[in-house]
């Protein structure tokens, strides 16, 4: 729903987000960048609330667009200036309307296994030049997402620490602790 990624996009900075098909459970479908999503939410390139309403409650959409179609051409137009969420007016009737990410979607991200090691992640990283990567478990479903800034060595001693003392930070935050 367009509201669903206007409400994100205001409440973080995060650069990619993943796109997960609900129908087969979460598993990765993808990745969308803010900047195409800011641009496909300027350019109202979402479709009525009902449109799924042809579909009986079916699980498979198929080819068929839920909404309007932006061509290539006019989103990178924008570049390197694409919209920002400030851009971005989000009228109330328009909240439940359907933005569908199928034609603008990565399909096929980089991912790493939850179970990789850090030596590996940190190789991709590297050779491949990466800004992100999204960390799948064995049904592909995202458990969550790894950046560079992740890899540094502040980061994963803070991890490593918060690892080792899980059970005094959780009871710190549950109260349990004076």
């Amino acid at each position: 729903r367009a509201g669903v990624v206007y409400d994100l996009l205001r409440s973080c900075t995060h650069g990619n987000f993943p796109i997960v098909d609900t129908a087969s459970g979460g598993t990765l479908y993808g990745t969308a960048s803010r900047s195409i999503l800011c641009t496909l939410l300027q350019r109202r390139a979402f479709g009525s609330p009902d449109v799924l309403d042809d579909y009986d409650n079916s699980e498979a959409l198929g080819p068929r667009r839920l909404s309007p179609l932006v061509q290539w051409d006019t989103i990178e137009r924008a570049y390197p200036r694409y919209p920002t969420i400030d851009d971005v007016q989000m009228r109330e009737a328009d909240r439940n309307a359907w933005l569908d990410l199928r034609p603008y979607a990565n399909t096929a991200p980089y991912t790493v296994n939850e179970t990789a090691s850090i030596q590996r992640t940190y190789r991709l990283f590297r050779t491949l030049g990466l800004r992100f990567l999204c960390v799948v478990n064995h049904n592909n479903q995202v458990v969550g997402i790894i950046t560079r800034r992740d890899l540094l060595p502040d980061s994963l001693t803070n991890s490593l620490l918060r690892g080792r003392n899980a059970h005094i930070i959780e009871d710190y935050e549950f109260g349990l602790m004076d």
